[in-house]
């Protein structure tokens, strides 16, 4: 996946713990892998010190789709949101700051 022109890429797993440490209300970081063996994107995003993640179906291969929402829910903590995120990083990070 390429980044857009108004994002960062992000490719290992303690630069994004960085990023979200900093993440503010305005932005929010993208990673794709998956969730109960289904290829998605995590959305993360932050405000008022609770991180929100939210989990689409990925569609399509060459020009990944947005599908429906698997899962959202709100975390507290820099290091729940990293073992949360663990289990649905790849191999190699592939994640994106916007």
């Amino acid at each position: 996946m390429q980044a857009l022109f108004y994002e960062k890429r992000v490719r290992s797993f303690n630069k994004l713990l960085s990023e979200l440490r900093r993440l503010d209300s305005d932005s929010g970081v993208r990673v794709v892998g998956s969730y109960q063996k289904r290829k998605c994107f995590a959305f993360v995003t932050r405000s008022g010190g609770v991180y929100t993640v939210m989990i689409y179906e990925r569609k399509r291969r060459k020009a990944p789709a947005l599908g429906a929402r698997i899962f959202s829910k709100e975390i507290k903590s820099v290091d729940d949101l990293r073992e949360f995120l663990a289990q649905i990083g790849q191999k190699e990070m592939d994640a994106y700051v916007y």
